[in-house]
C-alpha cells in the first residue's frame, strides 16, 4: 500500500491529545502507518492493528518488526467484525482511515479494491462497534460530503463528536476531507478549518507544524 498523506495528517492531528493512552486499535491498518505513528507519539501504548487483507497484514508485520517499537505493536489478520465478535477489552483510542468509496469502479487488484471500497469496512460498522472505553476516543478521516451521515450514525450509537477539522487544499477552496474525534463522553465541540496550502501555493504554516515532524522531506 502507498503511504497515505491522509493517514499522516489524521495521526498528527489526533494522537497528541492522548499521550497517556495504554491501548490503541488501528482498524483497517493496511501496511501499518497509523499504528507506527501511534507508537511514535503515544509512548506507553500497546497497539493492535486489524487488517483483513493477508498481503497487507504481512507488510504490516514486517514494518512493525523493523521499527523501534516492535514490542508494543501487534498485527492481527482478520475481518473487523470478526475481531469485534471476539469481545476484545475496550480500547482507550481507536483510529481508522477506512475505505472511502461506496460505489464506483473497482480496481482489478484485489488488495487495492479492498483498501478503497467500503464493502470491506464501512463507517457504519466502525461507529456501531467502536470498541471504546467509556471515556475513549475514536479518530476518523472521511470525505467532506458525508459529514451529516457520520454525525447521524455517531448519534445513533450514542457517540458524540468532540473535535472536527475541515481540511481544504487552499483558503479559497471548500473542504475536501474531515478529521473526526468522536467519544462516548459528551462535551464541547471544537470545529476548526485547516488549509493545506496558502494562497501562493506553498504549504501553510499550520499544516507544516502538524506533519513536518513525520516526514524526512516535506
Amino acid at each position: 500500500m502507498k503511504l497515505c498523506s491522509d493517514s499522516v495528517l489524521l495521526a498528527a492531528w489526533f494522537f497528541p491529545h492522548f499521550r497517556e493512552a495504554r491501548r490503541v486499535a488501528d482498524i483497517g491498518a493496511g501496511s501499518g502507518i497509523l499504528s507506527l505513528l501511534a507508537a511514535c507519539i503515544i509512548p506507553h501504548a500497546r497497539i493492535t492493528a486489524i487488517e483483513i487483507d493477508r498481503k497487507a497484514s504481512l507488510a504490516c508485520e514486517a514494518n512493525f518488526a523493523a521499527s523501534p517499537w516492535a514490542d508494543r505493536l501487534e498485527s492481527v489478520n482478520c475481518d473487523f467484525n470478526g475481531f469485534v465478535a471476539g469481545n476484545p477489552a475496550p480500547f482507550d483510542v481507536v483510529i481508522s482511515n477506512p475505505p472511502y468509496f461506496a460505489v464506483g469502479e473497482r480496481s482489478a487488484d484485489k488488495s487495492r479494491a479492498t483498501a478503497r471500497h467500503q464493502s470491506s469496512l464501512a463507517y457504519t460498522d466502525i461507529l456501531a462497534h467502536s470498541m471504546l472505553s467509556s471515556d475513549g476516543h475514536l479518530g476518523l478521516v472521511s470525505p467532506a460530503d458525508i459529514e451529516q451521515e457520520i454525525i447521524y450514525n455517531a448519534e445513533l450509537n450514542r457517540l458524540k463528536v468532540r473535535r472536527l477539522c475541515r481540511v481544504r487544499t487552499s483558503p479559497s477552496k471548500s473542504p475536501i476531507r474531515l478529521l473526526w474525534d468522536i467519544s462516548p463522553t459528551d462535551g464541547p465541540l471544537s470545529d476548526t478549518t485547516l488549509s493545506l496550502r496558502d494562497s501562493d501555493g506553498s504549504y501553510s504554516g499550520a499544516y507544516r507544524e502538524l506533519v513536518e515532524p513525520f516526514y524526512m522531506k516535506l
